[in-house]
């Protein structure tokens, strides 16, 4: 009897070890799940405010607020300053003289640091959308022409890509540190569109790495 007894209370002290067990792992279980639903609720928060303290711009989310200049640069109506670098693809000098005579979209950019910047001009270079507007592209980054040359040879790209290693240029356009990532010593991520007699037509600056053609069109409007 005290044998039968003493099992008794050993399966019930057993018993009540796994039930107390089970609780403490049902706790846990709620204490991370509570926690796990306050964090994405911070998050959701925090994502509600940066959507609506970003809100309200008519361009694209990542577009810099434009007054119509850069800081240094030419101002809309205006003619862009001089220039002479050369394009890395054909070896060949590019001024704003020659490519005079039509609508041409500057692209300054990060260049060959930055993959999605280099992306950015092979996929204008075959947005046909991009291509029915007759507007013709260059870009220009602050990078050696070996290293330019060879990222646009790596991308297949053909549109003319200017080295700007003295950042003569880029200086004189306004666009050191102008988008992207804000470095001081290079090109950002920004674009402006010239008429035929080299007039600045639009400006815009992104804080992205990478617009979409068909968004970068839309934020051109009539422009394009």
């Amino acid at each position: 009897m005290s044998h039968r007894r003493d099992n008794k209370e050993a399966a019930r002290a057993e018993r009540l070890r796994r039930e107390q067990e089970a609780r403490r792992r049902q706790h846990r279980h709620n204490l991370m799940r509570w926690g796990g639903i306050g964090a994405v609720g911070l998050i959701a928060v925090a994502l509600l405010t940066v959507a609506v303290v970003g809100g309200g711009n008519s361009t694209s989310q990542g577009a810099e607020s434009m007054s119509g200049s850069t800081a240094s640069g030419p101002a809309l109506g205006t003619v862009a300053p001089n220039f002479s670098l050369t394009n890395v693809i054909t070896g060949k000098p590019v001024t704003r003289a020659s490519i005079a005579g039509h609508r041409t979209l500057l692209f300054f950019s990060e260049g060959v640091g930055c993959q999605p910047c280099i992306i950015q001009t092979a996929d204008l270079e075959k947005s046909q959308a991009f291509a029915r507007t007759g507007i013709r592209l260059v870009s220009i980054t602050t990078d050696p022409p070996s290293a330019l040359a060879q990222a646009a040879g790596q991308y297949a790209i053909r549109t003319p890509m200017l080295a700007d290693p003295s950042t003569s240029m880029s200086a004189a356009y306004g666009m050191l540190g102008h988008g992207g990532m804000q470095h001081p010593t290079q090109d950002g991520h920004a674009f402006m569109l010239l008429d035929a007699k080299g007039r600045v037509l639009w400006h815009q600056a992104y804080s992205e790495m990478y617009i979409d053609p068909s968004q970068l069109l839309a934020d051109m409007g009539p422009m394009a």
